[in-house]
């Protein structure tokens, strides 16, 4: 299915319930019928004002619906929890600032609590209905100076379940929600009680890099499958934290990976291709921007900067590598550039060096369907790759190779998918990928395709035509510009995740610096006095900001000097060879001029010797 249209909003989230659908595309979402495709609610349709607050809070990252979908919550950019009511009418409830940028967020099964994961490391819920009693502030008389620096206050009350020393990419609540299942960059995956988060049950450790993908099979509670940057998924028993089996994936999903991430910025090391979040971060508030208490990595807890934003680029060359082919993006730049770039800048991307780029590998999403008779198989997709994968599900010690991964090409990087109660697997497509060099797109592909089975088979199905796809192909559609396409950035997990030993890679770090440079020491947010412990965090910041830069202008300094100390020593080295050739070719000296000199400096000393 092709159609004329204008640039838009790829789809990112895509949640199925019973007779209504929920989709997310940009800063907006609609939700659907389910049978007809007719929209029953939609973020577009709000009246102007509301419109253009959306429009400055940036794209919504995550996005939850409750069982009865009454109610909707999203985030964005702006650290904001957005509560909506999508029963009966469309509004806005609520609107509570979040403490740090969220990675995952959900209900509870019976909806009156939120559950929110962020880059922190850190794990909180709040009642559904804000409360209104004010954060506690802590400039009362014997407040600690300690506290003041370290805390991790939140602003909206919300109650800490849990916390890791490291990013936290995702988590999952247990069907019977006795438990919280939490991954991080660190290669861990924690079990703890919920909501009594500070007891933990078990770790389910094997994993050699970062977890960013987990799922809990319907068929099989007790069993937990992850993936993330290792080569493989693997299949536990989450309760005992013992490893049953694993599924090789590397070599059946490195051929569709259509983006890479870029290796460095500003010469930077970068031997994991890690980058910033890829996101323009709000203007920062006075609160809620601290350091963590007992954080065990030096510079995770110090220091946080959003020093530039590095988006994923996309080759348009056919292979020319060992690597995939990859078609035209994004000039990696920073983040006061992106609302400036053009689909000219685009297209000078695809001069870049192949070098430039290197192929990381990051599970997004882990699914499962049970087909009965047929057997059973974990579907999953990977960032960047054009593809939905799909392997047996192994029984308890078995290793399947990567021979037996099926993948269902569809042509365009696949953002996200769900796996609906029939069985059919929707795709969200990042449908105008090969056109972002093209300042205007014409004819573009499906955002949304279906897959269906056949036996055992997975296939991509072209006799699907329900209202439902023809909507979502056609008239959710959400305008996007090339500066809106920018800010997006769907890949930025490809630099995120991989970690780096330069902290200015650690988007922790990172946002923590940024909110010190914008922040003012007279006063917070709209100008308001800071309190006590806001002022003592701020300073503290800024002292941390000054440092970092202190110690980048020493790294440029010795790196100019190595440069400069290399070209010298190349200058030398070309003269002594320039002399051993004339002294091996025959050439007589110059008038005047010693057979030590032409030799080199070594002779000159042996000669003055001698005639001593």
């Amino acid at each position: 299915m092709q159609q004329t249209t204008m640039p838009h909003f790829p789809y990112t989230r895509l949640v199925f319930g019973d007779e209504q659908v929920l989709v997310v595309s940009g800063q907006h979402f609609y939700v659907l019928n389910v049978q007809t495709g007719e929209t029953i609610f939609t973020t577009t349709a709000l009246d102007d004002e509301a419109r253009e607050k959306l429009n400055k809070t940036g794209p919504i990252r995550c996005a939850a619906v409750d069982t009865t979908f009454t109610h909707v919550i999203t985030t964005g950019d702006d650290k904001k929890l957005k509560v909506w009511q999508v029963k009966d009418a469309l509004k806005l409830l609520s609107e509570r600032e979040l403490p740090k940028k969220p990675t995952e967020i959900g209900f509870t099964r019976d909806g009156q609590t939120i559950v929110v994961s962020d880059k922190f490391g850190d794990v909180f819920s709040y009642p559904l209905h804000s409360d209104p009693t004010p954060a506690p502030s802590t400039s009362q008389a014997g407040a600690s100076k300690r506290g003041s620096l370290t805390s991790h206050e939140n602003p909206s009350n919300g109650t800490l379940i849990l916390g890791h020393a490291s990013m936290l990419t995702t988590y999952l609540l247990t069907p019977d929600e006795q438990y919280i299942l939490t991954a991080d960059r660190d290669e861990h995956i924690r079990v703890s009680w919920f909501p009594k988060g500070y007891v933990i049950e078990r770790y389910c450790l094997g994993h050699e890099k970062f977890v960013s993908a987990l799922h809990i099979p319907s068929f099989n509670p007790s069993v937990l499958v992850s993936g993330g940057g290792d080569p493989m998924l693997k299949i536990w028993d989450w309760m005992s934290g013992k490893l049953l089996s694993e599924v090789s994936v590397f070599d059946a999903v490195e051929p569709r990976i259509k983006v890479k991430a870029p290796k460095s910025r500003r010469g930077w090391s970068n031997e994991d291709g890690d980058a910033d979040e890829g996101a323009a971060e709000a203007k920062a508030k006075g609160k809620g921007k601290g350091r963590r208490k007992g954080k065990g990595k030096k510079g995770a807890e110090d220091v946080r900067e959003e020093s530039a934003d590095v988006e994923p680029q996309r080759d348009a060359s056919h292979e020319q590598s060992e690597a995939p082919a990859e078609s035209g993006g994004d000039v990696p730049m920073a983040e006061g550039d992106a609302a400036s770039a053009t689909a000219e800048d685009k297209a000078q991307a695809t001069s870049g060096s192949p070098d430039d780029f290197q192929l990381v590998f990051v599970i997004h999403r882990i699914q499962t369907a049970d087909r009965g008779e047929r057997g059973r198989f974990i579907v999953f997709n990977a960032v960047g790759a054009d593809a939905i994968f799909y392997a047996p599900f192994p029984a308890e010690g078995e290793k399947l190779a990567a021979s037996v991964v099926k993948a269902v090409e569809l042509g365009k990087p696949v953002v996200d998918f769900t796996v609906t109660r029939d069985g059919r697997i929707w795709a969200l497509l990042d449908a105008q990928w090969d056109n972002a060099s093209e300042a205007e797109s014409t004819e573009s592909a499906p955002s949304v395709r279906v897959l269906s089975w056949q036996d055992a088979t997975l296939s991509a199905s072209s006799d699907v035509g329900t209202p439902l796809l023809t909507s979502l192909n056609t008239k959710c559609l959400v305008p996007a510009s090339a500066a809106e396409l920018k800010t997006l950035d769907l890949y930025s997990a490809l630099s995120s995740l991989p970690k780096n030993v330069d902290p200015e890679h650690d988007p922790l770090i990172r946002d923590t610096l940024s909110e010190a440079a914008a922040a003012s020491i007279d006063g917070g947010a709209e100008g308001r006095q800071l309190t006590q412990r806001e002022l003592g965090r701020l300073k503290k910041k800024k002292a941390l900001l000054a440092k970092i830069q202190a110690q980048e202008q020493q790294k440029q300094a010795s790196r100019e000097g190595t440069a400069e100390g290399e070209a010298d020593r190349e200058v030398k080295r070309a003269r002594s060879e320039s002399a051993s050739e004339q002294v091996a070719g025959g050439d007589a000296p110059a008038a005047g001029e010693s057979e030590a000199n032409v030799a080199g400096e070594p002779e000159t000393r042996d000669v003055e010797m001698k005639e001593s």
